[in-house]
């Protein structure tokens, strides 16, 4: 691949990444088109299954009260990823998050009543539902786009289907989500690195760049800890964009660790790999005051974790 599409790439990502800091700026609607060019292959890897894309921003039909009064309604919430695992013969619905506050209990209420409706009678009606809608609509064309997407009669005959999130890490950790509630949670850093085809070196920047969401939250935004107190860090990453950052910036970054150096020497390499987060900041113009003894140059932490890896 050519350097300036490389450049490119990183450009572009950082630029979606700096939008979370603008206010109303819905940052899934730059994240999904592109994540959508490798979802279903990425799915496909991570959980050793064949995954097929359906279809993206597919409409599903509201349940309204009144249509109990035999009122036939014809409003729509769109699932940002309709997927189909051929292994297990089972649909995906696939939800995309990239902030920790935009969480929706009645759009999840409306997925968990569509699943629910699948294994009770077949995922037909929702070929169905979208017939309704098309024949409500001024935009017959977009849904006869939509239509097309779901001849595959596997699609239609399907009686088990599932609710997945692709949410940064602290949404799940906020909300406590576990596994047995019925719905997968699936953090940015859970993603493969690596992904087949001839985009392999895009993916790899673009997912370097999601990780960052991961850990972000409403009081890292505003320089805020749990409580509104101010914070001593500038931001926080997992371990390998940790790496990446102490490579590209060298002692100008501290990484924060209790016990400094010596701790981290005698923490083994499998123990950091999977530390969730390291908190780090720039040493000019860093927020708040730091203890020097839990907080370690970035070339400093660059040769100690280079250490543990020969060892």
């Amino acid at each position: 691949m050519s350097e300036p599409r490389e450049a490119f790439i990183e450009k572009l990502m950082a630029h979606i990444t700096r939008l979370t800091m603008i206010p109303k700026v819905q940052v899934e609607r730059a994240v999904a088109p592109i994540l959508g060019l490798f979802i279903a292959e990425l799915l496909s890897a991570r959980w050793s299954k064949q995954v097929v894309m359906i279809c993206e921003e597919f409409p599903l039909r509201k349940a309204q009260a009144k249509e109990a009064k035999g009122i036939r309604t014809y409003q729509s919430t769109n699932i940002d990823w309709l997927l189909y695992d051929a292994t297990d013969d089972q649909l995906v619905f696939l939800e995309l998050k990239t902030a920790d506050t935009s969480f929706d209990p009645a759009q999840e209420e409306i997925y968990r009543r569509l699943i629910m409706e699948i294994g009770e009678c077949g995922s037909s009606f929702l070929v169905k539902d979208i017939e309704e809608i098309m024949f409500a609509s001024l935009e017959r064309k977009k849904y006869e786009e939509v239509l097309k997407c779901v001849q595959d009669p596997c699609y239609s005959n399907c009686r088990k289907a599932k609710l997945v999130y692709l949410a940064p890490a602290a949404m799940r950790e906020a909300r406590g989500q576990h596994p047995g509630n019925g719905v997968e949670w699936l953090s940015f850093q859970d993603l493969p690195e690596e992904a087949p085809g001839e985009f392999a070196v895009e993916w790899r920047i673009i997912r370097r760049q999601l990780v960052q969401l991961d850990r972000m939250t409403r009081h890292s935004r505003n320089g805020t800890q749990e409580g509104g107190e101010r914070r001593n860090y500038g931001d926080t990453c997992g371990f390998e964009e940790m790496v990446r950052l102490c490579e590209e910036n060298g002692n100008t970054i501290v990484v924060g660790f209790d016990g400094g150096p010596r701790k981290l020497r005698a923490t083994t390499l499998d123990e950091i790999c999977k530390r969730p987060a390291f908190k780090w900041d720039h040493t000019e113009g860093g927020k708040g005051v730091k203890d020097d003894r839990n907080w370690i140059p970035g070339r400093k932490f660059l040769e100690i974790v280079e250490g543990l890896m020969d060892d």
